[in-house]
């Protein structure tokens, strides 16, 4: 239901039953008596947005709810690796080279992809398998990712450059188009279905490696498998939409309230909840007149205080 609600936020004020004329006059049941701008808006701009939005929340979700899983961590996020911070850096870096949007994407994946490896061989380099070193190498690597980053901000020119860099790092939908959407579904599908093939020996692993090597699980292939998928989901959909923070730390939180324990149901409705939830806060965005909002304040506005609930929750115990 929200995500045909979200089709009528917007600058342009389109009716519902227009809307729906719209999708309908492309299988020839509608005869269109519409302006042909209402059409491109809903098609072009606000459909992919809608569905962006969707996965992105969806994927960022998942990522953080398998995360979590891993190193038995409530606080961990999608970003633990660096993943954030090295697609900042590589955003950045496009932006003044004033280069187009898919260059700025495929900048922003290809550096969200080498601060994971880097962190993930230092974590190999040191400890091997040691997930307490691996989770240090990545904020290691986001710190370095993040002192770059500030270079490329200071030399940015501050009349177009660093205002575009700004607002990339908070989050938007406002770029997104159905291209955007052929990117993202791909690596999401792949992931999910590897993460469900593997659900049960990731809820083992859950309980401790040593009790998962008894059960004769791969503990080193259920992580790598964790860590790959989660990382291509994170690194998608910062390189489609910016950074967008506390959705992968906070909406997993609400999935194990409703279903329990067991990964296999906490990664289907960590992805519903999640893919709600940021169309929600997107539609917000949308609704505020004369200026798009970044997406991650409002998020930011939200997580924050259930944060503070959630350290009471972490000093009873965390399952």
């Amino acid at each position: 239901m929200l995500f045909f609600i979200s089709f009528w936020f917007g600058r342009f004020d389109i009716s519902p039953k227009t809307v729906f004329d719209i999708f309908l006059s492309k299988i020839g049941l509608v005869t269109p008596y519409w302006e042909e701008t209402l059409e491109t808006v809903v098609l072009n701009v606000r459909l992919p947005r809608i569905i962006i939005a969707s996965l992105v929340g969806g994927a960022l979700s998942v990522s953080g709810a398998s995360y979590q899983t891993l190193f038995k961590n409530p606080m961990v996020s999608p970003d633990i690796l660096g993943v954030s911070a090295g697609a900042g850096f590589g955003a950045a870096l496009a932006m003044v080279q004033n280069a187009g949007w898919l260059q700025i994407q495929i900048s922003a994946l290809i550096f969200g992809i080498v601060a994971v490896m880097t962190a993930a061989l230092i974590g190999y380099i040191f400890a091997r398998q040691e997930i307490t070193i691996m989770v240090l190498s990545g904020i290691v690597v986001s710190a370095f990712f993040q002192a770059l980053l500030s270079i490329i901000k200071t030399i940015a020119d501050t009349e177009q450059a660093l205002p575009s860099i700004t607002f990339w790092l908070m989050g938007s939908m406002g770029r997104t188009t159905n291209k955007d959407i052929f990117i993202m579904l791909p690596a999401l599908i792949l992931s999910i279905t590897i993460l469900f093939i593997f659900r049960h020996q990731i809820n083992t692993l859950s309980a401790g490696e040593d009790e998962a090597k008894t059960l004769g699980v791969n503990v080193a292939l259920v992580k790598a498998i964790v860590i790959v998928t989660s990382t291509l989901m994170t690194v998608v959909s910062v390189s489609m939409c910016g950074i967008i923070g506390w959705v992968g730390m906070i909406v997993p939180h609400m999935a194990r309230m409703l279903v329990g324990a067991n990964y296999a149901k906490i990664i289907s409705s960590s992805f519903v909840i999640g893919a709600l939830f940021l169309l929600f806060i997107d539609d917000i965005v949308r609704t505020v007149p004369g200026v798009e909002l970044p997406l991650g304040v409002l998020t930011a506005l939200i997580g924050t205080p259930v944060f503070v609930l959630l350290l009471s929750k972490v000093r009873k115990g965390w399952i």
